[in-house]
């Protein structure tokens, strides 16, 4: 049994490769040739099943028949029907003569071989023996053909063993091979994936695009890849990008936007469309074929596949990937990329058009706030010289008859709506974020000032008005004085004018490492929560009847927070419907080195 030494000896060399080679070729041509070399077949042939077709990749034998069969595709539904035919061999298939269809013997090679005569030991030329070689899942992965077995004598029951043997060498071979290709297949469309994802983060819709094209392009190897995107609902704009050719007016297909709207409403979801250069009709795309098949042609495509941007059931856009090969068909794993490519190019084109919807409110919102404060501004100035004008009239009559009592309801009246004008004109100024002269400031003196100013007022109200600090000196911070003596001023006069008879309004100021705080205090009629949602907006005022009983703008406490924040500091409210309230104005404190900085 020298041939079976040589065989086993043979067969454990090709175990060791098989578990140890990556090069699936070179170990399926030594597995061909050891069949033939050891076991003494004369043709030795091994298919690789490629989409549904089973193409002759390794064959051993003479030089005449390897150039005859090599690269030869067999329909692999062909293969399977002669397998259903063939008698069972243990893992073995053998069809014998007579069995096979003439039409698969015209397209099978047969041997030069003389048909025996009455020996049913003798093999005959169009006796078939296969083996299928399947995964360890039970997938088929190809196809090992011998022919012309030791002697031309059927094959013992032993050497039918030994072929087995090399037969399970090749499918393990094959189905590693297939695990290294799903794995790399699977980190290049990860890649792919993550690129596409990734180009979310590009400044601009046009950038993300081209990003995702080139991202696309290196994954599947394409002749030309373009995307196309549309506004939704008259929103946005329509983009294109491509690669290896820029995107060009000569791309755009308008009938493709008809036909993939038809499918993303009646596929749910939407899938793939193909289409190949010379298909004479598509059910799929009937408006688009003749037109996109002209594009492809000018890109020297063969083939190409349609995938649809939707998000929210609207179609954004879509990607045309285009092949030179005229038989290229996805993977499951790749026509599953892609989608999901489609899927989050629809979110990225949804969140480019929502972006630009919110960037142009903003701008229209900046415009109108513009607008407003303009007309704030003008229309302040506009009053301010005819009020200016009433008031110094109406003094001087009040001067020569002081016994006319309506001329003091003049002059209160336009003193009150001067005070109007001068914080419409003050709340513009805030508005326009217009700099100012900044210097140190001592925020104890202007609380000691602003209580000594509104003190009168205190006491004709009945309401008791104190000022405290824990500062043994000056409180220094750096701001504009006349601004800081705003705020102060219109805290404490808020307090004092809805705090009832009777009342207290503590002002004080707590003074730590780093800020300055006021804290004015009052017993008064405080704000109920809805209203401090609201308190510091412009000219919001009080739901409360027994604050709208008392006259104000709406506008003191919107300016002092202006202020406040533009120095830097903060002003905040807590507050009590009927027990009072507290406003607390905090400034950061600045030394003369932090003023030069």
């Amino acid at each position: 049994m020298p041939h079976r030494e040589g065989a086993l000896s043979r067969l454990a060399e090709l175990m060791r490769r098989v578990n140890s080679s990556t090069d699936t070729e070179v170990i399926l041509e030594e597995i061909a040739h050891g069949v033939v070399d050891v076991l003494g077949y004369g043709v030795a042939a091994i298919a690789r099943l490629d989409g549904d077709t089973l193409v002759m990749t390794n064959v051993a034998g003479p030089a005449d028949v390897v150039r005859e069969i090599l690269d030869r595709r067999t329909p692999a539904d062909q293969i399977l029907d002669e397998f259903r035919q063939a008698d069972r061999w243990g893992i073995l298939r053998f069809v014998p003569a007579g069995r096979m269809s003439e039409e698969r013997l015209r397209a099978a090679w047969i041997p030069d071989l003389d048909a025996p005569d009455d020996d049913p030991e003798a093999w005959h030329p169009q006796h078939a023996l296969y083996a299928p070689l399947y995964s360890a899942s039970g997938e088929l992965l190809g196809n090992m053909a011998v022919d012309l077995p030791r002697d031309n004598r059927m094959p013992s029951e032993a050497d039918r063993e030994l072929l087995e043997m090399f037969v399970v060498q090749a499918g393990v071979a094959l189905s590693n091979a297939r695990e290294r290709e799903r794995l790399t297949e699977r980190v290049r469309l990860d890649r792919m994936l993550t690129s596409v994802a990734g180009a979310a983060t590009q400044p601009g819709l046009g950038q993300a695009l081209t990003a995702a094209v080139a991202a696309i392009d290196e994954c599947l190897h394409t002749a030309q890849v373009w995307v196309r995107t549309f506004p939704s609902d008259a929103q946005g704009r329509e983009l294109g990008a491509g690669t290896p050719r820029a995107f060009e007016p000569g791309h755009e297909v308008p009938e493709l936007r008809v036909d993939l709207l038809s499918q993303v409403v009646l596929a749910q979801p939407p899938g793939l469309l193909e289409l190949g250069v010379d298909d004479v009709a598509s059910t799929l795309l009937p408006a688009s074929r003749k037109s996109l098949q002209e594009v492809l042609r000018t890109v020297g495509a063969r083939r190409a596949v349609i995938c649809p941007f939707v998000s929210q059931d609207d179609l954004l856009g879509y990607a045309v990937v285009c092949f030179a090969e005229p038989v290229r068909s996805l993977s499951a794993g790749e026509s599953d990329a892609l989608l999901e490519v489609g899927r989050l190019l629809g979110q990225i084109v949804r969140a480019s058009r929502v972006l630009e919807t919110e960037q142009r409110l903003v701008q229209e919102l900046r415009e109108l706030a513009r607008y407003r404060s303009e007309l704030i501004a003008t229309i302040s100035h506009e009053l301010k010289t005819p009020l200016t004008a009433i008031l110094g009239h109406a003094e001087l009559v009040a001067d020569r008859y002081p016994d006319l009592s309506s001329i003091d309801a003049i002059i209160r009246n336009a003193q009150r709506l001067a005070h109007l004008v001068a914080n419409l004109l003050h709340y513009s100024r805030v508005q326009g974020r217009r700099e100012t002269v900044r210097r140190a400031v001592d925020l104890a003196e202007l609380c000691e000032a602003s209580v000594d100013l509104l003190s009168i007022r205190a006491d004709q109200a009945g309401v008791a008005l104190s000022f405290t600090t824990d500062a043994p000196g000056p409180v220094v911070v750096f701001g504009d004085p006349e601004e800081l003596a705003r705020v102060v001023d219109n805290m404490v006069d808020n307090a004092v004018k809805y705090t009832l008879e009777g009342g207290t309004v503590d002002v004080r100021m707590t003074v730590s490492d780093d800020e300055v705080c006021v804290d004015v205090t009052d017993t008064g009629i405080g704000i109920s929560p809805a209203d401090q949602q609201h308190v510091f907006s412009a000219f919001h005022r009080s739901t409360n009847p027994n604050a709208l009983s008392i006259p104000g703008t709406g506008l003191g406490l919107p300016i002092a927070e202006r202020i406040a924040e533009s120095h830097g500091g903060t002003l905040g409210l807590t507050s009590e419907l009927g027990r009072g309230s507290t406003f607390r104005f905090t400034l950061p404190l600045r030394t003369a080195r932090d003023a030069a900085d």
